[in-house]
């Protein structure tokens, strides 16, 4: 089966009755064994990827090949990690759509309510990296709109290269890191961003992560 755009293979999805019943099968994306999926909180391009099979054989990019926005490359049955500078963002099974929860190991469930006005827990390092690396994205996009996707300048993510940032710390301890303040800065300072940026609080970043993701209707 040939490789079809992930735009076609939604609208095959959405007009095929067997489809819309059994769902969008992977296949749609693969193509001689090669397999293309996408990183979502909505669609992130400039994210450095490895997907790796238990032989060792490895695909490695940036998401977004082919301006195909927040695409990578997989094998059936790897693990795919993702990656921002010298950060590490997780891994996860590979497949069609990888989300942060993928990365935390954790279901996808809009925790805290469409509008994120309920409690948030704050005691699970598996949240707090949902949290934090919605954040984290959301933030360093290049013109701070969610919801048509977010790209991330490579002049961007090699300004993380040398620099460790924890996800899993708690969400007010995120927002005061040095680490990140410093590269926020240096990249405010380069006018790396569309205007002078700053953190994404972790309410707002919930609310997009949650629509982005489909888990909550637009206008919710």
């Amino acid at each position: 089966m040939k490789i079809v755009s992930r735009r076609f293979a939604l609208l095959l999805c959405a007009l095929s009755p067997a489809l819309m019943m059994t769902g969008c099968p992977d296949a749609l994306y693969c193509n001689n064994g090669v397999c293309h999926g996408y990183y979502y909180d909505s669609l992130v391009s400039g994210l450095n990827y490895e997907s790796r099979s238990e032989d060792g054989v490895t695909h490695t990019g940036v998401t977004g090949e082919d301006d195909d926005p927040g695409r990578f490359s997989y094998a059936e049955g790897d693990t795919v990690s993702f990656s921002l500078g010298d950060i590490s963002l997780g891994q996860s099974v590979a497949k069609d759509r990888v989300t942060p929860f993928d990365l935390a190991g954790l279901e996808e469930e809009a925790i805290g309510g469409c509008e994120v006005d309920g409690v948030l827990p704050d005691d699970t390092d598996a949240f707090r990296r949902v949290v934090n690396l919605a954040v984290l994205l959301q933030t360093l996009d290049t013109d701070g709109e969610h919801t048509p996707g977010i790209e991330i300048r490579s002049e961007v993510a090699a300004l993380f290269e040398g620099s460790t940032v924890e996800l899993d710390q708690p969400r007010t301890t995120f927002q005061a890191d040095a680490k990140l303040r410093a590269v926020l800065e240096e990249a405010n300072s380069l006018d790396l961003f569309s205007e002078t940026r700053t953190l994404v609080q972790p309410e707002d970043a919930l609310r997009a992560l949650y629509l982005g993701l489909g888990l909550c209707p637009s206008g919710s």
